[in-house]
């Protein structure tokens, strides 16, 4: 349980506070959550076989209350809000939200001589959120692991302390909406008839009984591996997961009086590749170096959205959100920047309307004039892949840990480059940009004008790549020996100094 009482008062000594002659908002607030769950164990042990079996019935309340109050024109400003009874105008307010998941779950777990492994999974969830016809979902999964250097025949017993290899396949559900979705609701519109004030309402959403869980299908391929008596560990994994019914806000026709609808429509797909290891390249008794690494490969697509098709039977895009079948979730979508006109071009420029120095934006279809269709994909927001390296090093009471990351294939709007610095933006600091004159025909920047950022009347952001290489964390630490700590009573006294993000290498 939560509470929160919160109060603000504008008197006249404030810009606010004399505009409205006193201006007040209060809040009250109860937070509850409930959480209770039984767990059930079973674990039996006969010769080679091993099972243990778990049981969970929970239960997960939220609630939250509150009600408010805002109110302007006070008399005075002595008491503050507390004379809110004598403004001129008092508006208060009331809100109520409640959830209510309850899951149950059923899971096996059999070992056969270390060497064979099974996990079985079944969940049953129920979210009140969700439509009268579609409150409860049921996510089964199964893992499989084979230590396979158990085996006799297993020919690298001297080389490998470790390989085991995984599969799994299971279905995760999310109930990735607040409470009331799937309620039509109304919102209070009140209207004034003479000196009347009269309650009234308009559609705000548009319920559905058949809103229902998100499901993600995950297929899962692993290795764990350990050579040299562990000195080098790691872990390989291949997966692909595909998201279907997400919970998604889709457009309608606004002869419902509203504009969209939350529905479960659509299905993405992820798939990747991750690797990590642990190396202990050097063990001695007074020095010691750990190397550790990771890197992540993933590419995801839309599979498909609302299921429109067009004449030649290919689903259509939502190109108001820049969704696409089959490419990235996140991209930029707009006109392309495609430099500068330059002085020899001076006659193609003025075919646009346009002038050496100004921006110049590609025609895409080559049709001799700008519009929608000229828009493209310009990169994806979402890495392609990341990657991190940590390098530790002891030598007696010291140690340097040293952690370098890295990012790529990510392209972004460049902000700083679109702030059309001779207008509002010259108000503000600018970055120094390689400006186009005629005597430095920079095809980076277009000249500083302020009419010099359109072609054809429209304007072009800057996309560049975000891609990085970051010296994230280096720290050097002295740990004072124990037999000098034990004549002051101390246990463990560390000194040391931590840097972070001491260098960036992007363009």
């Amino acid at each position: 349980m939560r509470f929160a009482d919160a109060g603000t008062y504008r008197g006249r000594d404030t810009k606010t506070g004399l505009d409205a002659r006193g201006s007040a908002s209060t809040a009250r607030s109860n937070y509850f959550n409930t959480v209770l769950e039984n767990i059930l164990s079973y674990t039996r042990k006969f010769g080679d076989h091993n099972i243990f079996a778990t049981a969970v019935l929970s239960y997960e309340g939220n609630k939250s209350s509150s009600n408010t109050m805002s109110a302007s024109g006070f008399p005075h400003d002595f008491l503050s809000w507390y004379s809110a009874a004598q403004a001129e105008l008092v508006t208060p307010g009331y809100s109520l939200n409640e959830t209510v998941l309850i899951s149950q779950m059923l899971r096996l777990n059999y070992a056969y001589a270390s060497r064979y492994l099974l996990t079985l999974t079944v969940r049953r969830d129920g979210y009140s959120g969700f439509g009268a016809n579609n409150k409860w979902g049921v996510f089964p999964s199964m893992a499989l692991g084979w230590n396979i250097k158990e085996e006799k025949f297993f020919p690298w017993k001297d080389s490998f302390n470790e390989l085991k290899l995984r599969f799994s396949y299971g279905l995760n559900g999310n109930q990735a909406v607040g409470a009331y979705e799937s309620i039509s609701r109304l919102s209070q519109e009140n209207m004034v008839a003479l000196s009347t004030s009269l309650p009234g309402y308009i559609p705000s959403k548009l319920g559905s009984d058949n809103l229902g869980w998100e499901a993600s299908r995950t297929i899962n391929l692993g290795v764990d591996f350990g050579i040299l008596n562990s000195r080098i560990t790691g872990t390989l994994n291949l997966f692909k997961t595909n998201t279907s019914d997400l919970l998604l806000n889709r457009t309608i026709s606004l002869v419902h009086g509203i504009t969209s609808i939350t529905q479960n429509i659509g299905e993405t797909e992820n798939n990747g590749q991750e690797f990590s290891f642990v190396s202990r390249n050097i063990a001695n008794k007074n020095f010691k170096w750990t190397t550790s690494g990771n890197i992540s490969f993933v590419q995801n697509k839309i599979v498909s959205l609302y299921g429109d098709l067009d004449a030649e039977g290919k689903e259509i895009d939502d190109v108001a959100n820049a969704w696409f079948i089959g490419k990235p979730i996140r991209v930029n979508f707009g006109y392309v920047f495609d430099g500068v006109w330059q002085l020899d071009e001076a006659a193609n420029a003025a075919k646009w309307g346009s002038v050496p120095g100004y921006i110049k934006i590609k025609d895409l279809n080559g049709d001799g004039k700008l519009d929608a269709s000229d828009r493209q994909i310009i990169g994806q927001q979402d890495p392609k892949f990341i990657w991190g390296l940590t390098n530790s090093l002891s030598y007696k009471n010291f140690t340097l840990d040293v952690f370098i990351h890295g990012v790529q294939g990510v392209t972004k709007e460049n902000t700083l480059m679109s702030d059309l610095g001779v207008t509002a933006g010259v108000r503000h600091n600018t970055i120094n940009k390689n400006w186009w004159t005629p005597t430095n025909p920079s095809n980076d920047f277009y000249m500083n004008h302020v009419d010099a950022f359109r072609m054809a009347g429209i304007g072009a952001s800057i996309y560049e790549s975000a891609s990085f290489v970051r010296l994230k964390d280096v720290s050097l630490s002295y740990d004072f020996p124990k037999n000098i700590l034990g004549r002051v009573g101390l246990n463990k006294l560390k000194l040391y100094v931590t840097g972070r993000n001491l260098l960036t290498f992007t363009n």
